[in-house]
């Protein structure tokens, strides 16, 4: 990854289609985004997530134990539960599980806005110059290798008879984190380690391509941008996971 952003880079002619852009983010990546900075579009891919995204939410939540997650959760916080409380907390969950039916469909728009909208401050902060359309195209594009892995999760999923909603996370080999339980005292550690994963930095290099393509700044500043931010979020999440 160079220091710099060539001139000829930002007017090479990349896909301009839906589909020929999700093809783009894998065989030609530099060019793709360089033709979604210039003319953002971010509508198929974010259908794609939300559809992927309801599906493998419904498969969990329509297959996972709901006694044994609710026991789990107790254990885990040390607080004992008659057999009547534990009835009561089943029904109320299965009266609110339409909730979690419909959660995995909202997920991947207040995801995408919420990254696009922290790059897009953070860039004005740093005075370079880039729209927020801009930074929701690149941000919803640099997510499709993710969203393409939920087809692979989906698949796995497929033909479980019980699926355990805090394990999820680990049916996919692509960090260290299945090493470790992502159940009591490892619980810390799974979080930290889980944030090392593939799909993770293979986002976060097509941030760095598509938004150092929008905005004309040196690619080597702007990973120190987005990989910075990148760890905050790591923290805050490892220590999210160390309170509670």
């Amino acid at each position: 990854m160079t220091d710099s952003f060539p001139a000829g880079e930002a007017s090479a002619s990349g896909p301009d289609s839906a589909l020929g852009r999700l093809v783009g983010v894998f065989v030609s990546p530099v060019r793709t985004f360089a033709a979604i900075a210039k003319k953002p579009t971010w509508l198929v891919p974010l259908l794609l997530w939300t559809a992927l995204s309801f599906l493998v939410g419904q498969l969990v939540v329509t297959r996972m134990d709901l006694r044994k997650a609710i026991q789990d959760r107790v254990e885990q916080r040390g607080q004992p539960m008659t057999d009547a409380q534990l009835e009561k907390a089943v029904e109320q969950s299965r009266k609110m599980s339409w909730l979690f039916e419909l959660f995995p469909v909202f997920v991947p728009v207040l995801l995408s806005v919420i990254v696009a909208g922290v790059y897009w401050m953070a860039c004005q902060a740093f005075g370079w110059e880039l729209k927020f359309r801009q930074s929701y195209g690149v941000t919803i594009h640099a997510f499709v290798p993710g969203i393409v892995m939920s087809i692979v999760l989906l698949a796995m999923l497929w033909n479980r008879q019980s699926i355990d909603p805090q394990t999820v996370g680990d049916v996919l080999p692509t960090n260290p984190g299945v090493l470790v339980s992502a159940k009591g005292a490892t619980k810390v550690l799974h979080a930290l380690l889980a944030s090392l994963d593939v799909m993770s930095f293979w986002t976060m290099g097509l941030l760095v391509l598509g938004l150092s393509a929008a905005t004309r700044a040196p690619r080597g500043r702007m990973a120190i941008l987005v990989f910075s931010l990148w760890g905050v979020y790591v923290l805050g999440k490892t220590g999210i996971a160390a309170i509670f």
